[in-house]
């Protein structure tokens, strides 16, 4: 998942319904459409179609929906919103709008950024800049976060009881490999705020921070200033302990964990592969294991479902930026 902003509405069932209008989704696909699967075993859960990307699915707290950031003009381009798709197994399920505003982007991080109680974290710059905010279900969005200065707040997920954000801190002025990310905690209530990690002290970017299933590790991943690829590292929920979780060679980004914190599943180019597959790792470290194998694709943001048995992940072919779709592949034995 290459970063953007964010927007949502609908949880409790649905979180009911918010602000702003949305490009509504045309219809369901026709019956012969309904089930593709790839040759690896993948199998599609919805496609947005027209130049609409689906992107950054991540799991309901029972494992029945899976929230997606949708881009309308193509990825991580144009206005964005957030939709819910149901997973009940019937037929040709449809998404459902959860929250979007005009002109703006809606964008949530793939992983932990949905708890039961809490209800869904996101990120959006609906009130000017880039902000942390929260929908809970059957309310209105709640801004966390309100900062001033040149940077925006973004990519937010929850620790496990709800109790507290992490996000990152990324200097909008700064592209690529001069950017310098920070991450910080805060309660959802916008009190306790509180650096976890410096990125212009320490020189590094740090993205994409995900909370474990015990709520005592946080993954993350970084690149020093002036490089160009990923790793993964793994900290302590207060900040300190930093390791590197991937040795070898590659881009390894997007990470997440397993339902028992065991694991780490990521998008990565390990291997020297062209593009980027799903992988998993012992949350330990230890020698990355490939779940995706089909040919001219690029496999991103990778969720995990809290039964264990499935993991969500966006995918386009090609290694153009263009629309991806959202797909399902067997979670591997472990």
């Amino acid at each position: 998942m290459r970063r953007r902003l964010i927007a949502a509405a609908l949880l409790a069932g649905a979180v009911s319904a918010a602000c702003g209008t949305d490009k509504e989704p045309p219809g369901p696909p026709e019956p012969s459409a309904r089930r593709t699967v790839r040759g690896d075993g993948a199998e599609l859960l919805h496609r947005a179609g027209g130049r609409a990307s689906a992107q950054n699915p991540a799991y309901s707290p029972d494992g029945k929906s899976l929230l997606f950031t949708v881009f309308h003009d193509g990825y991580n381009d144009g206005d964005a919103s957030l939709r819910v798709l149901p997973l009940d197994g019937g037929p040709a399920p449809w998404p459902r709008t959860l929250l979007a505003d005009e002109g703006q982007a809606a964008v949530n991080l793939p992983g932990s950024s949905w708890r039961a109680s809490a209800g869904v974290a996101f990120a959006s710059d609906r009130a000017g800049r880039d902000e942390i905010w929260v929908l809970k279900p059957g309310g209105q969005p709640v801004r966390v976060t309100a900062h001033t200065g040149g940077s925006g707040y973004i990519e937010p997920s929850f620790s496990p009881r709800g109790d507290w954000i992490v996000f990152e801190e990324s200097e909008e002025s700064k592209e690529g490999a001069d950017a310098l990310g920070s991450l910080w905690k805060v309660r959802p209530d916008g009190s306790g705020l509180v650096r976890l990690l410096d990125g212009p002290a320490t020189r590094t970017d740090n993205r994409q921070p995900n909370w474990s299933p015990r709520g005592d590790r946080l993954v993350f991943q970084r690149r020093a200033r002036g490089v160009d690829s990923w790793a993964l590292y793994v900290m302590n929920a207060d900040g300190t302990g930093v390791r590197r979780l991937t040795k070898g060679a590659g881009e390894h980004t997007d990470a997440s964990w397993s339902p028992d914190g065991a694991h780490v599943v990521f998008s990565s180019t390990a291997g020297g592969l062209d593009l980027p597959k799903i992988f998993v790792i012992p949350a330990g470290g230890g020698r990355p294991l490939r779940v995706t194998s089909e040919r001219d694709t690029y496999d991103g943001a990778p969720s995990w479902s809290p039964d264990g048995r499935w993991i969500a992940f966006e995918s386009h072919t090609g290694d153009e930026d263009r629309p991806t779709s959202l797909w399902r592949v067997p979670a591997p034995r472990r």
